[in-house]
């Protein structure tokens, strides 16, 4: 798995960790948080690497399916890009820029139903 994809499994996990298994979220986080190796990990809860290895996939694949379904992780990315411009919009005292990039962020707010 690449650095970016282990990055997206870790930001998943913040946003929709608490819907997976407290035992699950926490395997995710040793593995992809703090660098903690199936073996390790295995040994800390006494269990196998292979059950390790397995917990960690179902708990991929749901937090990839949530993000799927949800987009939570890429509509706060977005939101975050357009507030960044905002910042950087009114230190230059571009009023106009400034206007149209809160106008945007309200369209992908509203796009949303305002569930945020």
């Amino acid at each position: 798995m690449s650095k970016s994809e282990k990055l997206f499994i870790s930001r998943y996990n913040d946003f929709y960790g608490t819907l997976l298994t407290k035992h699950q979220c926490e395997m995710i986080k040793l593995y992809y948080d703090c660098d903690i190796s199936l073996f390790e990990i295995a040994e800390q809860y006494n269990v196998s690497r292979q059950a390790v290895r397995d917990t960690i996939k179902r708990a991929e694949n749901l937090l990839i399916e949530y993000e799927l379904k949800l987009g939570l992780s890429k509509k706060f990315a977005e939101i975050s890009d357009i507030v960044q411009k905002i910042e950087n919009s009114i230190d230059c005292d571009d009023k106009n820029a400034s206007k149209k990039l809160i106008m945007m962020l309200k369209d992908l707010l509203e796009d949303n139903d305002g569930d945020i």
